[in-house]
């Protein structure tokens, strides 16, 4: 198992605003991406501020539905993601494959959500990445005005299927290659 390293933009977020009566038509969007994040988690785990941020291609779909929950998809061909400590200069980058999130209560900071990743997706040093199905409960920690939702992990893993490392160790790896 993989805490994840999750960055979630949905472009288009007036659709997605909680308290619609009526579903929405599903909003497409392909924009390039280029953002940063602080990471609760793993700044909570390595002991100082760590990073997360994502560049290159992101396709989203969202859709609204008529309880005001949302559900989007995201792809990121060829987009990057780094975790990085500003206070240390550590820093690695990985691939991260499709996600989908869904918001049972709409979107707005602090609104929970429930983050499943598909196919290979992280890769701190020292330890193979991750692949396969993996579900998480997150947290939108930021909408950024244009842009969407910022949507992290807040807490391990519900469910997996593939191959992943246990959680401890590749916190460690996390920590070990940001300079712990």
């Amino acid at each position: 198992m993989r805490i994840g390293i999750v960055m979630a933009v949905a472009l288009g977020v007036t659709a997605a605003s909680a308290g619609s009566s009526l579903a929405s038509t599903p909003v497409h969007v392909r924009a390039p991406l280029n953002i940063s994040a602080p990471s609760p988690e793993y700044s909570a785990a390595c002991g100082f501020p760590v990073l997360l941020s994502a560049n290159g291609m992101l396709s989203v779909t969202v859709h609204t539905n008529p309880d005001g929950s949302v559900r989007e998809q995201d792809v990121f061909p060829g987009l990057r993601i780094t975790v990085s400590a500003p206070s240390t200069g550590g820093s690695f980058s990985h691939v991260f494959g499709p996600t989908s999130y869904v918001y049972p209560d709409g979107v707005f900071v602090g609104a929970s959500a429930v983050i499943t990743s598909y196919g290979v997706r992280g890769d701190a040093p020292g330890i193979p990445p991750d692949a396969g199905r993996i579900v998480t409960p997150g947290i939108v920690v930021a909408i950024v005005p244009d842009v969407g939702p910022i949507t992290l992990p807040a807490g391990p893993p519900t469910a997996v299927s593939g191959n992943f490392e246990d959680p401890a160790r590749v916190i460690d790896a996390i920590c070990a290659a940001l300079g712990t």
